[in-house]
């Protein structure tokens, strides 16, 4: 009698097989690995390369084809094969998980699944187009007033991402008790040098920050946000289309990032910048 997806347990993964789960994830569970591959799964790459095994589980327990990463911020990512979804869901049903994002074939099931768990929470949950820029050449000029952030931007960028939360549906405004969390996080990807800005006028307009930097796994762009004001003016394009040229110049593999799937303008402003649509994913919250 054959196990069904469910009844096979998920196992934490062992120190002694990160190798063989890193070589899976580069191949996207395939025979192969690829470029693509690994930059869909450069968060999970990256995690194991910086020594996270212990928040990885992996379904079956033997010749893994699925897994599940459980940040301690709560962050949830799942990755492989659809059937592990009854089997991941069960999983993460013991994990107080803020943020699931993922490719949607995995993270739809997952979702559906843990929906009947008894003890469920409200889920809201979108698609995204996840993103990829992997040539170094674009034909976009950089905006003029394009910099590294500085301390002195933090109020406008703490504003900034403040105000990205609430239009890309992330959540209700931030109170005023949360904006010392997003001044924190901004300052510091100040410090590590992981946000730009563009000026205009004296005035910081637009932002752009990376949530993932790694020489071998590439890097992701995120927060991208311009003042309303200045939208259509081709700052998005151009800042994003600039600095990615910049990572992969250093010889970065690739740059990613994800946009909402309903947000034309920005899905179209990141192919223009050099990048490509390769897939649906899954962002929930809860």
């Amino acid at each position: 009698m054959t196990a069904t997806p469910a009844a096979q347990r998920v196992r934490r993964l062992r120190a002694a097989d990160v190798a063989d789960l890193v070589a899976r994830l580069e191949a996207g569970f395939g025979a192969t690995p690829s470029l693509e591959a690994m930059l869909s799964n450069q968060f999970l790459l990256d995690a194991l390369d910086r020594g996270q095994h212990p928040h990885f589980v992996v379904w079956p327990g033997e010749e893994p084809t699925a897994v599940l990463y459980a940040g301690s911020g709560g962050t949830l990512v799942p990755a492989g094969a659809p059937a592990a979804a009854p089997a991941l869901a069960l999983a993460s049903e013991r994990i107080s998980w803020r943020v699931l994002v993922g490719d949607a074939a995995i993270a739809e099931p997952l979702l559906e699944r843990a929906a009947r768990g008894l003890f469920r929470r409200r889920v809201s949950a979108r698609e995204q187009r996840f993103m990829i820029a992997g040539e170094p050449a674009f034909a976009v000029d950089a905006p003029s007033g394009l910099r590294p952030a500085r301390s002195c931007d933090l109020d406008r960028l703490t504003a900034f991402a403040c105000n990205l939360h609430v239009e890309d549906r992330m959540g209700p405004p931030i109170a005023r008790s949360g904006r010392a969390a997003i001044r924190s996080r901004m300052a510091a990807s100040v410090e590590r040098g992981a946000a730009w800005v563009v000026e205009r006028r004296g005035q910081v307009v637009a932002k752009i920050d990376l949530s993932l930097h790694s020489p071998t796994r590439g890097a992701q762009i995120a927060g991208v946000y311009v003042d309303a004001e200045w939208r259509g003016a081709g700052i998005a394009t151009g800042a994003v289309g600039a600095i990615t040229a910049l990572l992969l110049d250093r010889g970065l593999p690739g740059v990613t990032l994800h946009v909402r799937a309903d947000n034309g303008p920005g899905v179209a402003a990141y192919g223009r910048a050099g990048f490509t649509d390769h897939g649906a994913w899954t962002l929930a919250l809860r």
